[in-house]
């Protein structure tokens, strides 16, 4: 009986290295990791599973997560006086997200953080966060990098926008995004474009 509960730990304690992997794998891919970093990575980041339609982030309240996506899908929206939804972001396996001005300023969020699907994520609290920014330049050099990268997107969507035609708008998500539109309900992807889900249909059909 004993060898069974040993058996049993050891298989336990091999699925969750498989798990942490994906996570050290990821980062260690846009930095380089020091070991003690790493130990301390596995330590403070907690496997999540979060169901569709629950909230990673509740406009309103403070974002106190950052979270690796692992499996599945997330949007990041706002709703208006109307209750009309406005998709700002989409992302999948690989992306990083939290509303970053409530997280790293502490203020209410404009934003929801929404799965869109049965997801897993890999989450690190913010206080965790900060502590790491403190004690490692390397953790602190990967925030910029995540905050740069931001910034980045969020010009490049602006940009869009305000000076390509919708079909261009289109053509160009769906060259760099081919898995959302086979995962993601039309109607968010139109939301993310500016466009109805009706035009976006449209132009999909004739690209």
């Amino acid at each position: 009986m004993k060898n069974k509960i040993r058996t049993f730990i050891k298989v336990l304690r091999g699925l969750n290295h498989v798990c942490l992997s994906f996570l050290l794998t990821t980062i260690n891919k846009q930095i380089s990791l020091p070991p003690s970093l790493a130990t301390e990575i596995e330590s403070k980041f907690e496997e999540i599973d979060l169901p569709r339609k629950g909230l990673l982030v509740k406009a309103g309240e403070i974002a106190n997560k950052l979270a690796l996506i692992e499996s599945g899908y997330l949007r990041m929206y706002s709703t208006d006086s109307n209750g009309k939804e406005t998709t700002v972001w989409m992302g999948g396996r690989g992306k990083f997200i939290t509303a970053i001005s409530s997280f790293v300023d502490r203020k209410p969020s404009y934003w929801n953080v929404e799965a869109l699907t049965d997801s897993k994520l890999h989450t690190i609290k913010v206080d965790s966060h900060f502590q790491l920014c403190h004690d490692y330049r390397e953790w602190l050099d990967f925030e910029n990098l995540l905050l740069t990268r931001a910034l980045s997107a969020l010009e490049y969507r602006t940009f869009e926008l305000i000076s390509m035609k919708a079909e261009m708008r289109v053509k160009a998500f769906m060259e760099r995004n081919a898995d959302l539109f086979l995962n993601v309900p039309s109607k968010y992807i139109a939301s993310l474009l500016g466009i109805s889900e009706e035009t976006l249909s449209r132009l999909k059909k004739s690209s």
